[in-house]
Order: structure tokens, then C-alpha cells, then sequence
């Protein structure tokens, strides 16, 4: 609780001293600047850091310094949950973050948590940035959330301490997964049996056994060590992790149509580095982790597919539209 006040009162101070310093009404020429606060939980140097870094260069760039952001990164500002809240209310003003943890705030983004929805990053990217990342955006800015861009942290991928060939040898595996129904199902239709630790667990559960197995994205696997206790590095490619660069409407409403523009330009030029960044980023770091050791496994996706079939029965009503829009 300490940590939230003190999250919200250092994110309302920025933002009274920032956005709320201008309504946007000469942004042109105005002698008034609009200083956005950019918070977000990764490192500096991770994918997010960088689409943060890039949107604060092309927001001045464009604005002629007449707008600038002060960056948070780390969680310095609050958990993932708490910055999307500070987003809600307006006292943070921009945050890239992840679809899976802002259900809460639009139960359809679910969707995307459903199992090998997308082959690559094409067509993740043309699928989100297309009718149904339209749809999404309206039901978001209903929360009072505009969605700048559409972000990515790539495949989710699995690791373990026992050797993964084929499905049959998911039978049994104890595998941490994040906490989110659908994720769970996916690794339950495949045998396994799927545990919910905390991320800053993690690690120690794996040195221990308490879990033989987990999944995340190349990226953060390498960046987290899970290399040193585990053998397997295993492509699965089971859900492709979106994610939304958010603006609060609050802050939005208060900018002048010229403001906008910049705004909405910046995200999007945010959102071209970030997923050039996550697909080179991910792939170095796959490579990184089978030098330091790990077993490169790379499973059929068909094979898979079928395999997980029974989720998209169970979740059909509730996202079947949603697939359909998307042409799924």
C-alpha cells in the first residue's frame, strides 16, 4: 500500500507539473510545454525500454522540443497493475504494457492469449494493426485508455530441466505459468500440470524442482539466467505476447489536434522500433542461450496445435467473434 501512495503521488506530481500544465490550445507556437510521464516495469535496455526511448525522441523531434517525457522504467513508478490503474485515472500519462495484464480493463483482449493464433510477426502485426486492433482501441478509450500503437514482446516459449521431444512428454510436467486461465489451459490440454509462482520466484522454484518447466519469451529467459537451471530451451511458439503503448484519455483530451497528430506519430514510430527490437532481440537472445548451454528443441507445430484444439472449444462463445474478425 506504502508503495502505491507513493507510486500515485510522485505520478500526479509529474502530471500536474506536465500535461495538466497545458490544454494543448497553442501547440505550435505556445511558449506553454507538456511534459508526459513514461512509466513502464521492464529494464531500460529491454524492448519496452526502447519503444519508450524512441516515442520520447520523436515526440520532440516533432513537437520542436515544445513536448518532451520524463522516462520511469524498473517499476519505479508502481507494479504493471498499478501503472495501468494511474493510466485510468490520468496520473501517468503514457505506458506500454502487455494485453494479457489489462483484461481487467477489456476482457477481449483475452483473445490474444488463445494458443498458435499467429505464425509469425507479420501477421500478428498486420491481424492487431486491422479491424480488430480498431475494435480494441474504441473499447479501451471507453476506459478511458487510448491506445497510441500496438507492441509486441514476441513468442512465449518453454524451457525445462527434462527433455521435450514431442507432446507425450508434456504428460506430467510441472510447469510454471503466468496467471491467466487460458494459459493454463493450454499447457493443462497438453498433459502437463500448470503452477502459478511469481515471476521474482521463479528461478529459485526451478533450482529446487518445484517446477520442472515455465515459459516466456527468448528475452526474458536470457536476461533472467534460467539457463543455469534448466536444459531444454524448447520452441513452442504457443502465444504470441501483444501489448498496447497507452495513453491516458484524460491526458489526450487535454491536446490540441496538432498535439495529437504528434502524439499518435511518435507511438507509431514507438512501435516500429519496438518490434524490429523484439524480433532481433528475441533471436539473440535464443542464440545466446544455446552457447551458454541449453538443448535447442523445436517442436511440430501441428503436432501442438492439435493438441490444444479442446481451448479454443472451451473459449469459442466467448472470443468466436473476435476470431472471425480476424479471420481466424
Amino acid at each position: 500500500m506504502k508503495k502505491l501512495l507513493s507510486g500515485i503521488l510522485v505520478a500526479a506530481m509529474m502530471f500536474t507539473m506536465g500535461a495538466c500544465g497545458s490544454t494543448g490550445g497553442n501547440a505550435s507556437g505556445g511558449s506553454e510545454k507538456v511534459n508526459l510521464t513514461v512509466a513502464y516495469a521492464d529494464p531500460e535496455d529491454s524492448v519496452f525500454g526502447k519503444g519508450a526511448a524512441a516515442f520520447k525522441e520523436k515526440l520532440e523531434e516533432l513537437s520542436g522540443g515544445n513536448m518532451t517525457c520524463t522516462i520511469y522504467p524498473n517499476g519505479t513508478l508502481g507494479s504493471i497493475p498499478e501503472v495501468a490503474a494511474m493510466i485510468q485515472q490520468g496520473t501517468c500519462d503514457v505506458s506500454p504494457i502487455v494485453t494479457s495484464s489489462l483484461m481487467d480493463f477489456c476482457p477481449e483482449l483475452g483473445v490474444f492469449d488463445l494458443p498458435f493464433l499467429f505464425k509469425d510477426y507479420d501477421d500478428a502485426r498486420t491481424t492487431i494493426n486491422g479491424e480488430v486492433g480498431e475494435y480494441l482501441a474504441g473499447k479501451m478509450q471507453e476506459q478511458n485508455m487510448h491506445v497510441g500503437s500496438w507492441m509486441t514482446m514476441g513468442f512465449r516459449e518453454t524451457t525445462s530441466s527434462k527433455p521435450l521431444n514431442s507432446v507425450a512428454d508434456f504428460k506430467g510436467l510441472k510447469i510454471r505459468t503466468q496467471s491467466n486461465e487460458i494459459h493454463q489451459a493450454i499447457f493443462t490440454a497438453l498433459g502437463a500440470s500448470a503452477t502459478i509462482i511469481n515471476f521474482s520466484e521463479l528461478y529459485t522454484a526451478m533450482e529446487q524442482g518445484t517446477v520442472d518447466a515455465q515459459e516466456n519469451p527468448y528475452v526474458n529467459i536470457y536476461s533472467n539466467a534460467y539457463y543455469e537451471v534448466q536444459d531444454y530451451l524448447v520452441e513452442t511458439n504457443h502465444v504470441f505476447q501483444l501489448a498496447a503503448m497507452l495513453i491516458s484519455q484524460s491526458t489526450y483530451d487535454k491536446l490540441s489536434d496538432e498535439q495529437k497528430g504528434w502524439v499518435d506519430e511518435a507511438a507509431a514510430y514507438a512501435a516500429d522500433v519496438e518490434w524490429e527490437a523484439t524480433e532481433t532481440d528475441n533471436e539473440t537472445a535464443k542464440q545466446a542461450c544455446i552457447d551458454a548451454g541449453m538443448t535447442f528443441v523445436q517442436l511440430d507445430h501441428d503436432e501442438l496445435l492439435a493438441a490444444t484444439q479442446s481451448v479454443y472449444d472451451t473459449y469459442e462463445s466467448q472470443y468466436g467473434d473476435l476470431l472471425t474478425m480476424m479471420g481466424k
